[in-house]
């Protein structure tokens, strides 16, 4: 009697189908991922096989069509019997989250001619992740240069910081105060 050794290679198993969802931007990398058409290519009926998938995109910032990177594990009594070629990637949207900006006030002032304000008050960011660079920049106008009680400011935005993009912005586009007749000597 003669024996014979023959070794046995896993067979190959391919993962593909998983899925992930597309998100409103909240600073992280986060990706809610979508197995329930993952399909497992290769795999011998009735075998203990199962895959555990997690995913985070490849940066925070709102855009279409990003990567979304998978980090598989598997388990089940017949997971040595098989060569794993997981499913690495798939993509989905994050898309720009909402940013209301309000707080912002004007000064009274006397009558000069012109139709220049002075804005006060601190501008509130409704909506801003807290850490995300965001910035404001805010010039005021009245609505015309006459004496007048609640009258018209007009603001004009304008905005920076590293974050700026992942936001879809509700200016402040106005607020009100007076102006006072200028006291004229004879």
């Amino acid at each position: 009697g003669q024996t014979t050794t023959a070794n046995i290679t896993p067979k190959a198993l391919t993962v593909s189908g998983i899925t992930a969802s597309n998100k409103t931007y909240d600073s992280t990398t986060s990706a809610t991922l979508g197995t329930g058409a993952v399909s497992y290519g290769g795999i011998v009926s009735g075998d203990d096989f199962a895959g555990s998938y997690s995913g985070v995109f490849s940066d925070k910032n709102v855009g279409t069509g990003k990567t979304v990177n998978i980090t598989s594990s598997y388990s089940g009594a017949d997971v040595n019997n098989y060569s794993v070629t997981d499913q690495s990637s798939t993509t989905a949207n994050i898309t720009a989250k909402s940013l209301t900006v309000s707080g912002i006030t004007a000064s009274d002032k006397t009558y000069d001619g012109s139709t220049s304000a002075t804005l006060t008050g601190t501008a509130v960011y409704s909506g801003l992740v807290s850490g995300d660079t965001f910035n404001g920049t805010y010039t005021g106008a009245f609505s015309d240069k006459n004496v007048g009680t609640g009258k018209t400011v007009n603001i004009t935005s304008s905005y920076s910081g590293a974050d700026v993009s992942n936001y879809s912005v509700t200016d402040q586009s106005s607020t009100t105060a007076n102006i006072t007749a200028k006291a004229l000597s004879v």
